[in-house]
């Protein structure tokens, strides 16, 4: 173990005990009102669409809401007009705090109001533009032109792509699309389109015992897709909750049993200074990292837990760590729509949504 190794490897036996919210730099900010601290390196992320063509086994969306005991349920704004004239109003009034901004969902890329969302984030020119996707429509032809062409024409940044594994009927199965599979040779084109475009691709891999689960598999990932021209790929340990909350049955014993511990792979890669270099740290108030340099690729390990977040957040009750856009246009400092609730919207037409959970 090189001296590099030997510093990651001291950080990552403590990361949980160094959680520290309030040594995080701030900046004053207002929400209606009331004064908050807001994380220098705060995200907004716009939860656009509430539901997803896929139901993966592992869906950190429905984590989110059931480890507060909570069914995944999302109120929207109906109208058009109204959902994007209450968007604009928040993008300006966030636009000082110069944050990144994150498109999520659900499937983003299923959505009908994503082309003009793409145009509204890019209008105000927030410092780093990512989208979240599944990949399922990013060749979808909407308003004359494909998904990536969208995100390529309006400057984003990041193109995050969720792939479980390289082996196709793997990755189906775990992530369980009703219709629009995204494949393999799907993607070969859309890195194509995006890297042509200045659009960076970043696939994320959840690491599992049925999928990528030791040091082998990792690198088989990152040679077939580094092969594409992919560079910059997240293996994610599946995330650590409050268990007592869940009432998710199958997808709880499902978690549990594909379990991959990334002490286990570390250990692994500790031993191979010659393939993997350890490059940096980054320790969150819920979430480590640690970035290592495969080749030409930009590799990063992540950890994180849920169950952290509250514990977190009580030390620090004013500041905001992160934001989200609910489809009901409220803006939370959480992923749940009624909690930490930032600027209310009291609009005229919101419906109520529930996404399936099997």
């Amino acid at each position: 173990m090189n001296t590099e190794q030997s510093k990651f490897s001291v950080l990552r036996g403590r990361r949980q005990e160094d959680f520290h919210v309030e040594n995080y730099t701030t900046k004053p900010f207002v929400f209606n009102g009331k004064q908050k601290s807001v994380y220098d390196n705060a995200n907004l992320s716009i939860f656009v669409n509430e539901s997803c063509n896929a139901n993966c086994k592992f869906c950190v969306d429905q984590l989110r809401f059931e480890g507060k005991g909570k069914m995944f349920v999302k109120g929207r704004i109906s109208d058009d007009e109204e959902y994007f004239a209450r968007l604009e109003e928040v993008l300006q009034m966030l636009r000082p705090l110069n944050t990144s901004i994150s498109i999520t969902g659900g499937e983003p890329t299923k959505s009908p109001r994503l082309p003009r969302i793409l145009r509204l984030v890019s209008k105000y020119n927030f410092r780093k533009r990512v989208i979240t996707t599944n990949g399922s429509g990013l060749l979808d032809v909407v308003a004359g032109k494909r998904i990536i062409d969208h995100i390529v024409e309006n400057e984003f940044h990041h193109l995050n792509i969720s792939k479980t594994h390289y082996l196709e009927n793997v990755n189906a199965e775990v992530m369980q699309f009703d219709n629009g599979y995204f494949t393999n040779e799907q993607m070969e084109e859309v890195v194509k389109i995006a890297m042509s475009g200045n659009v960076r691709p970043r696939l994320s891999c959840l690491l599992l015992k049925s999928g990528v689960h030791d040091v082998e598999g990792i690198v088989r990932y990152l040679d077939f897709f580094g092969a594409m021209g992919v560079d910059n790929i997240i293996f994610r340990e599946t995330m650590d909750y409050d268990r007592s909350a869940m009432h998710n049955l199958p997808k709880l014993r499902f978690l549990e049993e594909n379990k991959i511990l990334l002490n286990d792979v570390w250990s692994q890669i500790d031993l191979m200074p010659e393939k993997f270099k350890p490059i940096v740290q980054v320790l969150g108030y819920y979430y480590y990292c640690e970035v290592y340099k495969y080749q030409s690729i930009d590799m990063v390990m992540e950890s994180a837990n849920l169950a952290a977040i509250d514990p977190q957040k009580a030390k620090a009750p004013d500041t905001v760590f992160e934001m989200v856009f609910h489809p009901n246009g409220n803006l939370n400092g959480s992923w749940i729509e009624d909690e930490d609730v930032l600027l209310h919207y009291a609009g005229n037409s919101c419906i109520s949504y529930s996404n399936r959970i099997k």
